[in-house]
């Protein structure tokens, strides 16, 4: 074979194999699709925000009378009855006196002690007075009854007599106030601090107002307590509510009535509530990340049975979900997948995005 025969075939198969590249790159591909069953399914929006729960009833216990106080027995979590008594006050314990003040008592016996001589002496001049003017009105009254004198003089000395009878009675009070006075400056000496236990009368037995269980004891070592101090906090475990902090933009979506769902409170499912109070007062509240943000307090009750939730207790954390729209749109895909020509899977491709624009 001569050479230009050779040349010849060489093009000839270098355009056949051209050929058959362009050929096959025109074919066309097989590429993975997803085929789905569209059904019709719930679709729900929400505002999520965390909240706390809240007694819906705290009753405060606080001391009557400021006094001393005994050590509470009690302890968080335990019930307790209507009426019962749950804190014990005694009367306050006295100071002790320091060096300055113990001798300013002493010298207050001194001049207590003194005057109650003082007033001793003035009782026995009374007495002795009084014995004089009886004994003279005695004498008068004889010469009066045999007409020696005029009655005129014998009524003078019998006021008289009167008089000083009042001035010893009053002398004779004198000396009891005197030794009353005493008796009190003595005991400005003595140290009650160290009494430990007093009658039995003079303690304030504090009960409380309603059932249920203690949530918090502020004081619960026995000292001495000022009046309204707060000492308990007692409520009803079964009657509790949830306090959501909103922002303002999102409180206008919800109203009385809304439904909410409390997700993620340590418990199994999800508990059902309705929107009690949306408060019509804001507040600024700083965030996590320093933004100010107006916020709007919502109240919602529990409408899940109590066995659900019997587990929560005041102050716990949840998330709560207000349903402000729900509606069945939302469509629920079971994607297969398999191969199919490009051009068959491009045309699925836009038939999905349609239905889901729909």
């Amino acid at each position: 074979m001569n050479v230009a025969l050779r040349r010849k075939l060489f093009v000839i198969i270098i355009i056949a194999l051209v050929i058959l590249a362009t050929i096959y790159g025109f074919f066309p591909k097989a590429v993975d699709v997803d085929l789905v069953s569209v059904t019709r399914g719930p679709l729900q929006i929400t505002i999520e925000e965390e909240g706390r729960t809240r007694l819906k009833e705290r009753f405060v216990i606080t001391a009557p009378t400021a006094g001393y106080m005994e050590r509470i027995s009690a302890k968080v979590g335990d019930k307790v009855d209507k009426g019962q008594s749950v804190v014990v006050l005694e009367p306050l314990r006295s100071p002790v006196l320091d060096p300055r003040s113990r001798a300013e008592a002493e010298e207050t016996i001194n001049a207590a002690g003194a005057a109650l001589n003082a007033a001793v002496e003035r009782e026995s001049a009374s007495s002795a007075d009084a014995d004089y003017m009886e004994k003279r009105l005695a004498r008068l009254k004889n010469l009066y009854n045999k007409g020696s004198i005029a009655k005129d003089q014998y009524d003078q000395m019998e006021a008289e007599a009167k008089k000083v009878r009042a001035l010893q009675r009053s002398a004779k009070a004198a000396v009891n106030v005197a030794r009353s006075d005493l008796a009190r400056s003595k005991t400005l000496l003595q140290n009650f601090a160290v009494v430990k236990k007093t009658a039995g009368s003079n303690k304030v037995y504090v009960s409380t107002p309603v059932s249920g269980s203690i949530f918090r004891i502020y004081h619960e070592s026995e000292g001495a307590v000022n009046v309204g101090e707060p000492l308990l906090d007692i409520g009803n475990v079964k009657n509790l509510e949830v306090r959501v902090e909103v922002l303002s933009s999102d409180a206008v979506k919800i109203k009385p009535g809304t439904a909410v769902l409390f997700k993620r409170w340590g418990g199994e499912g999800t508990l059902s509530g309705v929107v009690r109070v949306v408060e019509p007062a804001g507040f600024t509240k700083i965030s996590s990340l320093g933004v100010e943000e107006q916020r709007v307090l919502v109240v919602a009750d529990m409408t899940s049975p109590a066995e659900a939730w019997r587990a929560l207790g005041d102050a716990y954390r949840l998330e709560a979900h207000f349903v402000v729209w729900k509606a069945r749109i939302f469509f629920k895909y079971q994607p297969v997948r398999f191969s199919v020509p490009e051009k068959t899977g491009l045309s699925l491709l836009k038939k999905r995005e349609k239905q889901e624009s729909v």
